[in-house]
């Protein structure tokens, strides 16, 4: 009934390297204004003619253009946007939507696991103009693969370095600024993300968005680098090394209930190891299937003669390769911790909740990613044996349940945030490579993978 369409830009930030102008500067804005405005004017003219061509759009009597003692007939009810270019602009070459490029080279990887370094055409082409040599060019690239940027590189003329900006040279008011410049002459939505370093801090987000609203943005979306990602190893930082301390001795009695229970009093050493109980030769479960974005998930769950799990086990459909690689290891640790005396609830706590690109709706409730699966599964799987063995109704399952996840949360307490807690972004799901964050959507500089939502 309103005939809304998206007619919008990519390769923006190409655009001005061509020209030699600088993303983040009053040029840089003002032919902004002028790139859009002008497809909105002559957009909005065209819809006004095919609408005296073939009549105005069903609702216009209720829009803006039916107001006003000017009134203007139109075929489309909004006709602008700036959409999320991601994978187009990869197989076109060029830079997304209004976004300034990422980085200026990338490392690429092809169908047979060949990687290659990339590098901008555009700033080789003007490294080129300006008489470098093929070495010279060479030595350029392996740098900015490292980086991404060419600000370090005080050997290149300044100006060089004022055009070919990336997205993290970037100060965020200034990509807020050219967004809300381009959404002065946008009907429809606008897709940006402001790309923070990873030192910014609260404060730094915070007046991103309130220069966003200050400026009349439709939208805000930061990203600040390797926010969504836990670092387990620090290698010469040794702040960031844990020390193990000397365990006590174990004592020789302990009270239960009332009797003393005799133990043989050992000296447990610098480290207290659990191994875990042997798997006997027979254990009987239950597989279930869940639908998630990866594919349908088959877990198995085998339990032993008392009804506890003991083990788990996932195999993705058709899908394979990086997901079963990393559910398989999942699993595996998960079935060590079982098999350790770990208690199931605690560990479906810390697997339910991990969110991934990938979310999916099902008959089961939200599954937000492979880990989210089996954590729910396995919750699903542990209030079936009380059904069947206590003979509990669900309600009073269900009951049961909490009080278990918050005796569970009780004893973490005192060891600090968890990984599941904190979750993560990430690699490409295609070749494992870094992905980023652009115009709300992840996409990989690698392969070329991209997803938004």
């Amino acid at each position: 009934k309103n005939r809304r369409i998206g007619l919008g830009i990519m390769g923006f930030a190409d655009m001005l390297y061509k020209m030699g102008v600088k993303y983040n500067s009053e040029e840089g804005y003002t032919l902004a204004e002028k790139v859009m405005e002008t497809i909105q004017k002559e957009s909005h003219k065209m819809s006004q003619e095919l609408a005296k061509e073939k009549g105005e759009f069903p609702n216009w009597k209720l829009s803006v253009f039916a107001k006003g003692e000017k009134k203007v007939k139109m075929r489309n009810a909004a006709l602008t946007t700036v959409a999320p270019t991601g994978s187009i602009s990869m197989m076109l070459d060029t830079s997304s939507g209004l976004e300034p490029n990422f980085a200026l080279a990338y490392v690429k990887q092809d169908k047979d696991a060949q990687f290659y370094h990339y590098l901008n055409e555009h700033f080789k082409n003007e490294l080129e103009n300006r008489k470098f040599s093929d070495k010279e060019i060479e030595a350029i690239k392996k740098e900015v693969v490292d980086r991404g940027s060419i600000q370090h590189l005080t050997y290149l003329p300044q100006d060089l370095r004022d055009t070919f900006v990336t997205s993290m040279d970037i100060d965020p008011e200034s990509h807020v600024r050219m967004q809300a410049t381009f959404q002065k002459h946008v009907d429809n939505s606008i897709s940006k993300t402001i790309n923070m370093p990873n030192e910014a801090t609260v404060e730094d987000v915070k007046q991103a968005y309130l220069d966003a609203w200050r400026l009349g943005c439709k939208s805000c979306t930061v990203y600040r680098d390797g926010s969504r990602t836990i670092q387990v190893l620090n290698v010469g930082d040794e702040k960031n090394i844990t020390k193990t301390t000397e365990a006590p001795k174990a004592k020789s009695e302990l009270e239960t209930g009332g009797e003393k229970e005799v133990r043989v009093e050992a000296t447990l050493g610098e480290r207290a190891i659990i191994a875990p109980k042997e798997r006997p030769e027979t254990l009987s479960g239950k597989t279930y299937k869940v639908k998630t974005g990866y594919g349908n998930l088959y877990i198995t769950i085998n339990d032993d003669n008392a009804g506890s799990p003991q083990e788990v086990f996932a195999m993705l459909g058709k899908t394979g390769g990086y997901f079963q690689e990393q559910t398989e290891a999942i699993c595996r640790l998960i079935s060590l911790g079982l098999r350790s005396h770990i208690s199931p609830e605690y560990i479906i706590k810390h697997l339910k909740g991990i969110r991934g690109p990938m979310v999916t709706m099902t008959t089961r409730g939200t599954i937000l990613s492979l880990p989210d699966a089996i954590g729910k599964i396995m919750e699903e799987h542990l209030n079936n044996n009380i059904r069947e063995n206590v003979g509990l109704s669900e309600e009073e399952v269900m009951v049961a349940a909490q009080e278990s996840v918050a005796r569970s949360e009780a004893l973490e307490s005192d060891s600090g945030k968890s990984v599941a807690e904190y979750g993560y972004m990430p690699g490409c799901p295609e070749c494992g490579s870094k992905i980023v964050m652009s115009e709300g959507c992840v996409e990989c500089p690698s392969c070329g993978y991209s997803r938004c939502g």
